[in-house]
C-alpha cells in the first residue's frame, strides 16, 4: 500500500512538475511572441518612414533636376533669340533705309 500511495505522489509530482514546465514554457512563448510582434511592428514603422523620406527625397532631386533643365533651355532659346534679333534688325533697316532714299 505504502508503495502504491508512493507512486501516486510521485506520479502525481511528476506531472505537477511537467505542468509547471509547460505553463511556464508557454507564457515565456507568449513573451517571446509579443517581443517579436513589437519588433516587427517597429521594424516595419522604421522602413515605412524611411521609404516615405526616401520618395520624398527623389521626388525633391527629380523636381530640381528637371527645374535645371527647363531653365537651361529656356536660356538657350533666349540667347538664340537675343543673336536672332541682333542679326535680324539690320536687314529690315537696310531694307526701309533703301526704301526710304527712293522715296525721297
Amino acid at each position: 500500500m505504502f508503495t502504491l500511495t508512493s507512486n501516486i505522489v510521485r506520479r502525481t509530482v511528476q506531472l505537477s512538475v511537467a505542468a509547471a514546465v509547460l505553463i511556464t514554457a508557454s507564457v515565456s512563448a507568449q513573451a517571446d511572441e509579443i517581443s517579436l510582434s513589437n519588433t516587427l511592428s517597429s521594424i516595419e514603422q522604421n522602413m515605412t518612414q524611411a521609404s516615405q523620406e526616401m520618395i520624398s527625397t527623389a521626388k525633391q532631386e527629380f523636381m530640381l533636376s528637371l527645374q535645371t533643365q527647363i531653365a537651361e533651355q529656356v536660356y538657350e532659346v533666349n540667347s538664340s533669340l537675343a543673336q536672332v534679333v541682333l542679326t535680324e534688325p539690320e536687314a529690315p533697316k537696310t531694307a526701309i533705309a533703301a526704301q526710304a532714299t527712293e522715296n525721297k
